[in-house]
């Protein structure tokens, strides 16, 4: 067992700053002095707190806090970028990181382009998402009884072999600086509940994972019902040990919201990042404005929905956040960007830049990305007229190749569908095929859209996101 101690925890949300502005200022017209085009500084600073149970007894407590900046300059068309956690030398870095961005500049390709920026406009000003109840007020105890509650309802069967739980809660706060004379501070939270849910017949041994979380304070797990949320894991890892093994072939798939949330994700909303896109490295590249699914699939990515794990009101560079349209009635309307990538393609910016932490550059990232309801009022609807196939259900993770336009995929669990009816379990269900051709095959969606479960997305970088939409049907996907 750890626990360890926290640091003393200071608020900056009551227009307080860890960054000493007119310094920073200084620093950032030292950029301009020297040659620079534009200059900007990003500091974050997370507070936060993980807990873990095994089998009910407690594990680990970590609360700590950590305080990154990182400062860009753009120069020659080039980037230099200088992260730290000492930052009161931030200043002192501006002439080295300009003469980074000038020699990054000089090794450029002759076709390589140099960087540029599209326009926004400059805001000074504060955003904070406040909570209903400050997760940072939460005591130990007091999570711990939460996580007993969701143990004590997964392991009461003798078939459960072991569970292990987690709470993760974090306070980000943000400051951001620049040349142009962005000046924006923010914050928000979020807080997450988990488990493991380990069940054992012999032999054979399944496990089955769950989360409950998303954006905001400890109000999100007091609104979840963490005894059923328990339950129904344990009920999910039990009859995976019964489960039989998944047909193969190309079949009719239904997709629950979990699974549905996954595949646009891993298929659609990689393909959509258009630093990928500029890269040569995405299946849609050179396809706005065209149609590349079934009219009736309408996707968006919404850092604005409130509660989602992947909601943030201002991006990395200082952008208000808004709902994008990736794909509207089929056809293919925006990419997901930032800065450099809306001028290169010469699009709007749509504040698309994240990053992980302060210590890192931020990317074009997702956030809460879900495919919109359709007109079906139910599954059963969806499935009356297959014959044989399979109903998916929730996620064990995906990967794709954004460049050749593929995507794989693992349900939890699974069940056959037969002559119209959900029948008999199945487990190890995974499901691959290619992006482009499997828009055009999702042929029926219900009519109720929502965010699954909350997951993380990796890309050099790891970022909360949420996913999800309704429970869909396509008309045949390789299945394994």
């Amino acid at each position: 067992m750890v626990i360890a101690k926290a640091p003393g925890d200071v608020s900056f949300d009551n227009g307080r700053r860890y960054l000493d502005q007119e310094k920073i200022q200084s620093a950032l017209d030292k950029a301009t002095e020297f040659g620079a085009e534009y200059a900007e500084v990003r500091l974050v600073s997370i507070t936060d707190s993980s807990v873990s149970t095994r089998d009910g007894q407690l594990e680990r407590a970590i609360p700590g806090q950590e305080v990154g900046a990182t400062m860009r300059i753009l120069a020659d068309g080039a980037w230099g970028v200088h992260s730290t956690t000492d930052i009161s030398s931030i200043p002192l870095q501006v002439e080295g990181t300009v003469k980074l961005a000038r020699a990054v500049a000089s090794r450029r390709g002759i076709k390589d382009k140099p960087v540029s920026l599209a326009e926004v406009p400059i805001i000074e000003d504060s955003i904070h998402w406040n909570p209903k109840k400050d997760v940072r007020n939460t005591e130990l105890s007091e999570k711990l009884e939460h996580l007993k509650v969701l143990h004590d309802n997964s392991s009461d069967d003798s078939k459960i072999a072991s569970v292990i739980c987690g709470w993760h809660d974090e306070h980000i706060h943000t400051e951001f600086m620049s040349s142009e004379g962005m000046n924006r501070v923010w914050s928000f939270q979020r807080s997450l509940v988990n488990a493991t849910v380990t069940a054992r017949d012999g032999s054979d041994v399944v496990s089955y994972r769950t989360r409950h979380g998303g954006e905001g304070g400890l109000e999100l797990i007091e609104a979840c019902d963490l005894s059923e949320l328990g339950n129904s894991a344990k009920i999910s890892a039990i009859r995976l040990l019964k489960a039989e093994r998944s047909p193969s072939g190309k079949l009719p798939l239904v997709a629950d919201r979990d699974l549905t949330g996954v595949y646009i994700h891993e298929a659609l909303g990689h393909p959509c990042e258009a630093d990928l896109v500029a890269a040569g490295d995405s299946c849609l590249d050179g396809k706005l404005g065209q149609k590349i699914g079934n009219e009736i699939v309408t996707v968006v990515d919404d850092p604005t929905i409130r509660g989602g794990y992947g909601a943030h009101p201002i991006d990395d560079e200082g952008l208000d956040t808004k709902e994008k349209c990736l794909i509207k009635n089929g056809i293919l309307t925006d990419y997901l960007n930032h800065r450099e990538s809306a001028q290169h393609f010469g699009i709007e910016p749509n504040a698309g830049a994240r990053a992980q932490d302060g210590l890192h550059h931020p990317l074009v990232r997702m956030s809460n990305t879900l495919i919109r309801g359709g007109t079906h009022n139910d599954i059963d609807e969806l499935i009356e007229d297959i014959e044989y196939g399979v109903y998916a259900c929730g996620s064990r993770g995906g990967q794709v190749d954004t460049g050749r336009g593929s995507f794989q995929f693992a349900a939890q669990e699974a069940w056959l569908i037969e002559n119209g009816s959900i029948t008999t379990p199945l487990k190890d269900v995974s499901v691959s095929g290619l992006t482009l051709q499997i828009l055009k095959d999702v042929d029926g969606l219900t009519t109720d859209s929502r965010l699954a479960a909350p997951g993380f997305c990796g890309k050099g970088q790891t970022v909360p996101v949420g996913d999800g939409g309704p429970i869909m049907r396509i008309k045949e996907a390789l299945v394994g």
